[in-house]
């Protein structure tokens, strides 16, 4: 009798213990990763330089969706930005803009924060002033990263019920169906957020239901938007049909096997991990510039932050940490002035632009500021009686999500395979006949926003590259 007692506790102990285990996440033994192709680490086409690849031209931190970005947030239904701050939410974004105005950040990582409304519906206030922070942000020519939070402080519950949380889902649906354009020019990727503190997934005063959460977001979210989630456990419980959609963003990064990472490097699916981050769009950051571990200031070796950069692909990457924050002067303000040899990015495998080098070096900063995301310029042009081509490279760190390929010859639309420019990505042009003009642009699907090619040549108001 009593081992069937036991048995009978056994049972009920696993019910009870094991029901929130399954709705906040897998173990570390339980990651689902999808397996996607392994990019390139070289140039599989030498590179024949005889259309003008351009050195380090500020035009080209003009393009969206890229390069080095901010941070900010809103207090939805009040005027704070962060709240233990309590500084002003439009402070906050004209502060961040004049700071890093020198950077180019075109991109601000935004926090919606929704404490207020952790018990009850979104009221007018709230998304009336969602809609006008919207409209401010693009008047900026600003673009974000959005995530929607609750929690900010680990002493206070201001996590919202999963059944709350759907709620407010479901209105900023039917907000997104209302300001489609708007949401579009404004919003070019979403993060997972919504659970724990600061939305990362961590400190939840409440059990979620991570896979219900992550389906409504995918739902109400235009489905050509990219998402990305904290962990490789969130990442894991993503229905199978919106997988495509994600990736992981690390908020701890420090260029070596940390514990706050993603996961132990030494793991075989890290690298599954790593590689399916290439096939969409990601992001991250390194600690505070103050952080210390043991009382000591952490120092983050320049060249092995930017290996883990290529090694996500990241699109962005937060210049409000680690920089000059709080008075301070940081990592990346350091590396302004330590240098990447053509030798050392050549035995890292690391993608760069050779016209890009000054006396055959790039700092760590400029070399961060002009690879993250796309980089891509035109070489390789040949021409004979009946036949014209040339090639276009990817110098970034990651793809130009979301851009499509158009090539215009001799005033002719010529049908192009849309294929996929990850790092070392290459694609050759071939053109049945010799032409005397080549015009080639880039064009955002949901935007109409437009690359200009790393290049010294024509570039127009319509966003065309002309290239011969």
């Amino acid at each position: 009798m009593k081992s069937y007692t036991i048995v009978l506790i056994a049972i009920l102990l696993i019910a009870v213990i094991g029901i929130p285990l399954i709705i906040t996440g897998c173990t570390k033994s339980e990651y689902n990763i999808k397996k996607y192709p392994s990019v390139r680490n070289f140039f599989e086409y030498k590179i024949i330089n005889n259309l003008s690849l351009s050195g380090k031209d500020e035009a080209l931190l003009y393009n969206q969706d890229r390069g080095f970005r901010g941070e900010v947030y809103y207090s939805l239904g009040t005027t704070l930005g962060f709240p233990p701050d309590n500084d002003h939410y439009m402070d906050r974004l004209n502060n961040q803009i004049e700071l890093y105005g020198e950077d180019k950040a075109n991109i601000m990582q935004c926090y919606i924060y929704l404490f207020k409304y952790k018990d009850k519906d979104l009221d007018a206030e709230a998304l009336d002033g969602l809609k006008n922070y919207f409209e401010y942000l693009k008047s900026k020519n600003i673009r974000i990263l959005l995530r929607f939070a609750y929690e900010y402080i680990s002493s206070e519950n201001n996590d919202a019920k999963d059944s709350q949380i759907i709620r407010h889902l479901n209105q900023i649906g039917q907000f997104i169906n209302e300001n489609e354009k708007l949401f579009n020019d404004v919003v070019y990727a979403m993060q997972f957020g919504l659970i724990g503190l600061w939305g990362e997934g961590h400190g939840a005063h409440n059990h979620h239901n991570t896979r219900k959460l992550l389906t409504k977001l995918c739902e109400i979210v235009p489905e050509n938007i990219y998402i990305m989630v904290r962990t490789p456990e969130f990442l894991s419980q993503v229905p199978e049909k919106y997988e495509h959609r994600f990736s992981v963003h690390d908020d701890f990064l420090v260029g070596v096997n940390h514990e706050w990472g993603m996961m132990d490097w030494n793991k075989p699916q890290y690298k599954d991990l790593l590689n399916k981050n290439q096939y969409a769009i990601a992001d991250g950051e390194m600690p505070w510039g103050d952080y210390k571990e043991n009382d000591i200031p952490y120092h983050i070796d320049g060249l092995n932050l930017v290996k883990q950069v290529r090694d996500y692909g990241f699109t962005t990457l937060s210049v409000t940490h680690n920089y000059k924050e709080k008075g301070g002067l940081y990592h990346l303000e350091k590396w302004k002035t330590e240098y990447l040899t053509k030798e050392i990015l050549e035995e890292n495998n690391l993608p760069y632009l050779e016209t890009m080098l000054v006396d055959g070096k790039i700092s760590i900063y400029h070399y961060l500021q002009y690879h993250l995301g796309y980089n891509i310029g035109v070489s390789n042009l040949l021409q004979f009686d009946k036949k014209t081509s040339f090639m276009i490279n990817n110098f970034g760190l990651a793809a130009p999500f979301e851009y499509e390929l158009q090539v215009i010859a001799d005033g002719e639309k010529i049908d192009i395979e849309q294929q996929l420019l990850t790092q070392f990505g290459q694609q050759v042009i071939t053109i049945n006949k010799k032409v005397s003009e080549i015009k080639v642009r880039f064009v955002h699907r949901r935007t109409g926003a437009t690359i200009k090619l790393a290049n010294d040549l024509p570039y127009s108001s319509d966003g065309y590259n002309t290239i011969l």
